[in-house]
């Protein structure tokens, strides 16, 4: 089968356009660019039309879109998507949205160990852009979705990232690539000292944007050009008057708790329990904890300051794994530890050989829903009528898997 992707970035200062043609196990690129943020919107289509007519194709040929979904300026990423939404939409295919920083990933050297790709890109503001990785035997594996943490705050997460995989016992190498790096060289030091490796700190290129979208079509991990967006990350850029009178200062998308993950012990269930209790349209109780518990279940609790502020119930099968609850206090919400708490689940499930991950969740619980798809989880089913909304109304449940491995 003969496929033509085109591929458009303009995530960065570097506008870029590249034509995949694969037919028969044979791969060809060719690839154009101009440099100059500003002229992305008109440069973007005089090179498209450079690309087609070098390979003698029309946009009619053309099997699927893709540009890079972000994180980057807010400017550029808007051009790629929305032209990408414009040439899908004119010839009736799907698109490919690839995460930037995987492209990142996607270039570091092949080790014969298994590897966590983190890529920091300079996001300006003194922060960074973070993405990981792990290939997978088909794809990648992302182990959270883009964040933006402070400079600052980077040196920890990582030092919790890797205390947790020694924790596991994955004998995993974590590897930091990326022009974070250059732009923040203060950090190669203290990283080096937690054992990390430090990869390369070239872009990602529009060729192997393109080589990740082939892997897209191939596995029918497209999306309609309606629900082609781009992935900002950074959605605020400061707290309002209101808030910094609160004592809040900063930027508000950049907020990241450090927080230890550990077993959930007896003792501990009354304590989640009762945050159950405050979460849950229809919680469990005490009984119910204490019975997971006793049949095996992989639970734990995440702790700030010594106190339980989420946790997280998985039930493994021989090797697969479903997620049966998680939450997080109200109080500390939206500051990344519910994705924390989940990928750390999903790494655990990993180490115990597990190659998926599935979960339910009611179909109007957005939040949930939002975070869930933000870690690459994909619908793959619905329930209908089966949870309880009102005594005389149900709803329905949402069936989400993610391959681990």
């Amino acid at each position: 089968m003969k496929v033509n992707l085109l591929a458009l970035d303009s995530a960065s200062s570097i506008c870029g356009v590249a034509l995949l043609q694969w037919d028969a196990e044979q791969l060809t690129i060719t690839s154009a660019e101009h440099e100059g943020a500003a002229q992305h919107a008109e440069r973007i289509l005089p090179l498209i039309e450079q690309s087609l007519m070098q390979v003698q194709l029309n946009q009619t040929d053309l099997n699927a879109v893709a540009f890079a979904q972000g994180p980057g300026g807010f400017t550029g990423l808007r051009v790629a998507c929305g032209v990408a939404q414009g040439i899908a939409y004119a010839i009736g295919v799907k698109i490919a949205a690839i995460p930037s920083l995987l492209a990142v990933a996607a270039q570091q050297e092949m080790c014969d160990q298994a590897v966590i790709e983190v890529v920091v890109a300079d996001a300006r503001m003194q922060e960074l852009y973070v993405g990981a990785y792990q290939r997978t035997t088909e794809s990648w594996y992302s182990l959270h979705k883009p964040i933006l943490v402070n400079q600052t705050s980077f040196y920890y997460y990582l030092k919790q990232l890797v205390h947790q995989h020694d924790q596991l016992g994955t004998g995993t190498l974590v590897r930091v690539s990326g022009d974070g790096l250059d732009a923040f060289p203060e950090l190669k030091e203290p990283l080096l000292e937690l054992g990390v490796v430090l990869g390369n700190t070239a872009r990602g290129r529009v060729e192997t944007l393109a080589e990740l979208a082939l892997q897209a079509y191939q596995q029918q991990r497209l999306v309609e050009p309606a629900l082609a967006a781009p992935l900002y990350v950074r959605n605020r850029v400061a707290f309002t008057i209101a808030e910094r009178e609160t004592g809040l200062g900063g930027n508000p998308s950049a907020l990241w708790q450090s927080v230890q993950f550990k077993p959930m012990r007896a003792e501990q269930v009354k304590a989640v329990s009762q945050l159950e209790q405050q979460l849950q349209t229809d919680p469990w109780g005490e009984t119910q904890f204490h019975q997971s518990l006793e049949q095996g279940h992989w639970a734990w609790v995440a702790e700030f300051e010594q106190q339980v502020v989420a946790y997280a119930v998985v039930m493994p099968t021989v090797d697969e794994a479903e997620l049966l609850i998680i939450g997080v206090a109200r109080e500390h919400q939206r500051q990344g530890i519910a994705q924390q708490l989940l990928c750390y689940a999903e790494q655990y499930a990993r180490a115990q050989r597990c190659v998926k991950m599935h979960l339910e969740v009611r179909e109007s619980n957005y939040a949930a829903r939002e975070l869930y798809e933000g870690a690459d989880y994909l619908l793959v089913g619905r329930r209908k009528d089966y949870y309880k909304k009102t005594p005389s109304e149900r709803e329905s449940a949402v069936l989400y898997t993610k391959v681990l491995a």
